[in-house]
């Protein structure tokens, strides 16, 4: 069966624009044989392989966290101001509100019951090592994909604290190859980065951390087969969720800007890797286009055979 396999980057209430690409590629008819998620894009690859039908707005609703919209509307969480939380506390909210938002949306799923192949990745806390969870409670992959270092406490799974699968991989690329074979269509949703030279130290080192995360992006997204990206002017925050349906409209207008480009891929011929290499000779070449068709031959050549 053709269809592609979708990489899903994180960003917060910008995945409202992977719901609203998933809406565009379901009305279209386009097959997805695959789904990878990381963060916000974990969230949005589960609810579509699992096959949830809720308005795109009903979901924002149901993951808002009282204590990050507080920080967000005073602007907390960008005031150097707040500094002596991220000395004196690991961690800035519990996510208590985001956990019961994901069992009211998925009760008791696990990943490995999904319709439609589905990762959901994460991070170690420890390694840094990039964490594809491919079995277990849904709902607890999804908050160990999200759980963004400094804002939401690690999750304990299996010996391992995991956090948001961002740190590792902003778009699961490497975990869509993994999952199934087929054309990856990677989606990012970052915002687009403004160049400016940092006003403080602590400025200093998140702009260290970013452009690390960015190098790892660039070499995460040069190995999908089509890259889409969302590129909001302006910039949408990452905890402002008054920003949900813009996100999924930009999100609607990015898939239907790229459909010729998706079928493309679907149309596209590629080499099955498992298939026997000395098959390929027997494979019909096409042919370059000519103005008038050759001329009847009496004899056909015999192909001549290397002696020895």
């Amino acid at each position: 069966m053709q269809g592609i396999v979708l990489a899903l980057g994180g960003g917060g209430v910008r995945g409202s624009a992977h719901l609203g690409l998933l809406d565009v590629l379901k009305e279209a008819g386009i097959p997805i044989l695959g789904l990878a998620g990381s963060s916000a894009g974990a969230l949005a690859a589960a609810v579509y392989a699992f096959g949830l039908e809720a308005p795109h707005t009903t979901f924002s609703e149901w993951l808002k966290d009282p204590e990050l919209e507080r920080l967000h509307k005073s602007g907390a969480l960008y005031q150097v101001g707040r500094l002596v939380d991220f000395v004196r506390r690991p961690y800035l909210a519990e996510g208590a509100r985001i956990r019961q938002g994901l069992r009211e949306l998925f009760g008791q799923r696990r990943i490995e019951e999904s319709p439609i192949p589905l990762v959901i990745q994460a991070c170690d806390f420890h390694t840094g090592e990039l964490v594809m969870l491919r079995s277990g409670p849904l709902c607890e992959a999804l908050v160990a994909s999200s759980a963004v270092p400094s804002v939401f406490p690690p999750v304990p799974w299996h010996g391992r604290w995991l956090v948001d699968g961002d740190v590792a991989e902003k778009v699961p690329v490497t975990a869509a190859k993994a999952l199934q074979q087929g054309p990856v269509v990677a989606v990012d949703v970052s915002n687009r980065m403004v160049p400016s030279l940092p006003k403080s130290a602590l400025e200093a080192a998140l702009q260290a951390g970013e452009a690390s995360r960015r190098r790892l992006l660039s070499l995460a997204l040069a190995q999908a087969d089509l890259v889409l990206s969302l590129n909001a002017d302006p910039p949408i925050d990452t905890f402002d969720h008054s920003k949900a349906d813009l996100a999924y409209t930009l999100g609607r207008q990015m898939a239907e800007e790229a459909l010729p480009r998706i079928e493309a891929l679907l149309t596209a011929k590629t080499v099955n890797p498992n298939r026997p290499w000395w098959l390929r000779f027997f494979q019909a070449k096409p042919q370059p286009p000519q103005a008038q068709p050759p001329a009847p031959q009496a004899h056909q050549a015999k192909e001549e055979r290397p002696r020895g």
